[in-house]
């Protein structure tokens, strides 16, 4: 086939003015404007399809293959259109890539669909077209080329190796739960024999399916798309399956063998297999490459590889699902992977939505020291089973030496490599697994095998991560570990379900090196965060504050928009400061309401409001120092109800200073400082400072709460004043509350939790989980502040345990891994009464019986000194002892309370009542009263 011309002499003098006047407004042209003169090769020249209609992926080879032996600058171009790329006619490389496959060969070979080799001065322009890709492949790889730039195109793949399964609909038909599913396009199944069997698209070539997989699979996420959150957890789908009905029009009916009504309508189940065959786009061996303006809709198998390269930038791209495919997961695992890249990382502008794992990870690999064949070599092998197979030094590389138990680096041991005998990357001529590298220098004695690690220090990069928005992640935004300086800044993180910045340097499980020295983290904002928000914990296992792994890290006028959750969390870090940033709470505005004493005063009254809280100060401490020094808190600005503690673990409290923070005791902020009030309309209702109201004429006036916090005037819950009314009218009628002077409550869900005429509180199952063990995600714990665990407490609970490992009961707490529960606990069907102890974390059930066949049930928990004796009655007269009374010594300053939690929420659960309760016999009103 004949080259493909260039374009027009116009085409190039348009370009060549754009950027002539670009240089002379002072702006820089843009990665796709390139200054110099370049010869165009058109696919299309090559019998590319731009109208989709037929496979392109071998004339883009041809293209690619022309363009190769063209000398200066060449730009490879896509004309606008669309553009099938099919695994069959695709180049195939044996390639080896970090976090993949590792070792196995079975999937040595890969199929990619643009492949740049060996090129230099080379620029791929989508212009602005679509390539949909089939099977399992690779979309591009930059393998030992030079200044690359890939830009202004869009990808997906027609059968993503990834379920997204929505529950569209579900209940109860003829006494048995059912749920129906529905799949998105290209995701093929066929049913048979109460299973589901999920089938790839089909390969032109063979008929086959490129991959199939049966129920769920090997793992599943969870996706919220109304709360826009992604979470790992277990997968229900297929459990205790009656019946499975394919309705046609990609809707999957499963009906069960239980009978209650699923509570997970609307989420999505995503799942998938765990092989990570390839990477959905890899640069290797290369130098000075651009990825800029695609929208990569789906990475199959890993994400963008960056091994072994220098100069890698990603730039405005957009990594998300098109909407209209109806798919939720736009990744088999991470979205982008620096696996030793040397020079610098950039990574700006950027959406990251819809992963499978992390969105960004950049790090050095360690290889382990497992042989001494000389004075001046060492054995060395890869230890995570998806790494293998590539070159990890090149003669002239500097190494060092890490002691594993320590993590820090031998001192003496830093050499450079001389030569290496090991795996090429592109064979299996040689152990994949395990290299012999020899220094220009003999190597410390005590350099022992088994004990250390090396890495690779001229493959180390600066960083630089900005203006990038992450959501939808189920692990962490950013990991990082590199010496050289790093800078993530006005990026915005949105409801991580792990941290959202870890760093680690780890030498026992995915051996991702190495210490940072420079790390600064500012003007970004984290918005329902899960915690720790920023981690830092490298594997050390000898921890010496006087010489820790990391230092010298920062963060600075950041906005932290938070739950209860800590804010930084760090290990082994010599200097880390914490200045001048914002922390908010999410519910800043509605943890507090005002009340009136008469919603409907007459004109020329005066009448009263007072502001009560409606949620509890967060208790997790903000902060966490294990084994560092040099740490600053300093110059920040906190919001109300904040515990500005930092808890210290081999840490000095004088390595901990601040204006602050307490350490190691609570410092809560108080949720109501102050408290004022204003008026919506002042000639209807005026208000004073204190609350007093004075009713000037007919109509409705509205009356917001005020508290002043370090982040200025916060308001609360408002309350409508309708002056005149008569005090029949329903505007007239005051709502219950909890009165908050006796009550608090830990996780608060309002939208579950009423107080009842009657003074009775009604509490419903979240659906957030237990306290039990390492769970500690119940919500709506309402405690009392009224003594100090001491004494009788008792209640009368109404409502029994309907499914799963519901349970309902009272509680001696004193936290979450330290109580006492005399609980109803459905145990999946069994129910019963029972005893549940937890100390530091240990949970066990002390004692239990059959659950009493009735609704209303009397419980008391009795403290004296230090044993807790429980018993429950069927008439609140005669109570009868559960067991033997337990050692409670260790629960000092324990409140009791109640709870009522499951392990997932349901629209259809019975709450449960709780009333008449009782301290030492004296009652403790749950309502508010004035």
């Amino acid at each position: 086939m004949a080259p493909s011309p260039p374009r027009s002499l116009l085409t190039m003098a348009a370009v060549c003015g754009m950027v002539l006047t670009m240089l002379i407004s002072g702006s820089p042209p843009p990665a796709h404007a390139r200054t110099a003169a370049e010869t165009v090769v058109e696919v299309t020249a090559f019998g590319a399809d731009p109208t989709g209609r037929r496979d392109s992926a071998d004339a883009v080879a041809k293209a690619v293959l022309h363009a190769r032996t063209l000398d200066g600058p060449v730009r490879i171009v896509f004309p606008h259109g669309t553009y099938q790329i099919y695994p069959e006619q695709a180049e195939v490389r044996e390639l080896y890539i970090s976090n993949t496959v590792g070792a196995d060969l079975s999937h040595k070979d890969k199929r990619i669909g643009i492949l740049l080799e060996d090129m230099d001065d080379v620029t791929v322009d989508g212009d602005g077209s679509h390539l949909q890709f089939h099977g399992l492949m690779t979309t591009f790889a930059v393998i030992r080329s030079h200044n690359v730039v890939v830009t202004d195109f869009s990808f997906d793949y027609t059968a993503p190796k990834v379920v997204d399964a929505t529950v569209s609909e579900s209940g109860v038909s003829d006494g048995h739960a059912y749920r129906v599913l529905t799949i998105p396009p290209g995701n093929g199944f066929s049913v048979a024999d109460r299973q589901v069997t999920w089938l790839g698209e089909q390969s032109p070539a063979t008929g086959l399916p490129y991959w199939s997989g049966v129920n769920g699979m090997q793992y599943t996420q969870i996706h919220d798309p109304e709360a826009q959150r992604t979470w790992r957890g277990s997968n229900p789908l297929f459990d205790d399956v009656a019946s499975m009905t394919d309705l046609g029009g990609r809707q999957l009916r499963i009906d069960y063998t239980t009978g209650q009504t699923p509570s997970d309508g609307g989420l999505v189940y995503q799942m998938r297999q765990t092989t990570r065959d390839t990477a959905a786009a890899l640069v290797w061996e290369s130098k000075d490459v651009t990825v800029q303006s695609l929208k990569a809709r789906y990475l199959h198998g890993f994400g963008f590889v960056g091994q072994l390269s220098e100069n890698v930038t990603l730039d405005g791209n957009e990594f998300r699902t098109d909407p209209s495919t109806g798919r939720t997961t736009a990744a088999f695992a991470d979205f982008v992977q620096m696996s030793g890249v040397k020079g610098s990382v950039n990574i700006t502008r950027n959406v990251f939505d819809g992963a499978h794992d992390d969105a960004i990870n950049i790090h050095g690999t360690y290889l382990e020291v497992t042989g001494r064949p000389a004075p001046d070599a060492l054995t060395l092998e890869y230890r995570h089973n998806e790494t293998a197979g590539f070159p990890q030094f090149h003669p002239g590389d500097t190494v060092e030496i890490v002691d594993k138990r320590t993590m820090l680096a031998v001192p003496g041991a830093s050499a450079l490599v001389a030569s290496v005998d090991g795996p090429s990357g592109r064979d299996h001529d040689k152990s994949l697994t395990s290299m012999t590298v020899t220094f220009d220098k003999p190597i410390p004695d005590t350099v022992r095998p088994w004990d250390f690690v090396v890495e690779n220090t001229t493959y180390t990069p600066t960083v630089r991560i900005s203006g990038n928005t992450f959501r939808s992640i189920p692990t962490r935004g950013v990991l990082v570990t590199t010496r050289k300086p790093v800078v993530i800044e006005d990026n915005v993180f949105d409801g991580m379900s792990m941290a959202s910045i870890f760093i680690s340097s780890d030498a026992y499980q995915w051996y991702e090196s190495g210490p940072v020295t420079d790390v600064l983290i500012r003007r970004n904002t984290f918005q329902r965060p899960a915690g720790p928000v920023i981690f830092v914990e490298p594997t050390n296992q000898a921890v010496d504050p006087a010489h820790p792994v990391h230092h010298n890290i920062r963060v600075e006028n950041n906005d932290f928009r938070t739950g209860d959750v800590r804010l930084l969390d760090a290990k082994s870090v010599g200097g880390i400061t914490f200045e001048s940033n914002k922390v908010a709470r999410l519910d800043r505005n509605s943890s507090f309401a005002a009340e009136a004493q008469n919603l409907c005063p007459a004109p020329g009254t005066t009448t009263s409001v007072r502001t009560v809280t409606t949620a509890a100060p967060y208790s997790t401490p903000l902060f966490a120092y294990h084994g560092s020094s040099g740490a600053v808190i300093s110059g920040n600005d906190f919001d109300n109800g904040l515990n500005l503690r930092a808890d210290l673990d081999t840490t000095e409290p004088a390595q901990v200073t601040s204006d602050e923070v307490v350490n190691g005791g609570d410092h809560i902020l108080p949720l109501l400082p102050t408290t004022g009030y204003a008026s919506s309309n002042g000639s209807v209702a005026t208000v004073d400072s204190l609350g007093k109201v004075t009713a000037e004429a007919a109509g409705k006036a509205v009356i917001t709460p005020v508290t002043h916090s370090q982040l200025g005037d916060t308001t609360g819950v408002p309350v409508t004043l309708t002056v005149g009314a008569a005090p029949s009218s329903p505007a007239c009628t005051k709502p219950l509350r909890l009165d908050s002077d006796t009550w608090s409550v830990v996780r608060d869900l309002p939208d579950h939790r009423t107080v009842l005429p009657g003074d009775t509180l009604q509490l419903t199952p979240t659906g957030h989980g237990f306290l039990w063990a390492g769970t500690n995600s119940a919500h709506n714990l309402v405690l009392t502040g009224t003594g100090d665990g001491d004494g009788a407490a008792t209640v009368r609970m109404s409502g029994r345990t309907q499914r799963g490992y519901m349970e309902a009961g009272l509680l001696l707490y004193r936290g979450d891994d330290d109580y006492l529960a005399l609980q109803r606990k459905h145990n999946s069907g069994s129910p019963t009464l029972t005893l549940s102890s937890e100390r530091a974390g240990l949970a066990e059930e002390p004692d239990r019986t059959s659950d009493p066949a009735q609704d209303d049930l009397w419980l008391r928990l009795q403290r004296t000194g230090d044993s807790v004796t429980a018993s429950y009655s069927l008439g609140g007269t005669v109570f009868t002892r559960l067991g033997d009374p337990v050692d409670a010594s260790w629960l000092r300053d324990a409140r009791f309370g109640v709870l009522a939690e499951a392990e997932s929420a349901s629209d259809t659960d019975i709450p449960f009542r709780f009333s008449h309760f009782t301290l030492d016999g004296s009652p403790v009103p749950f309502t508010s009263a004035w």
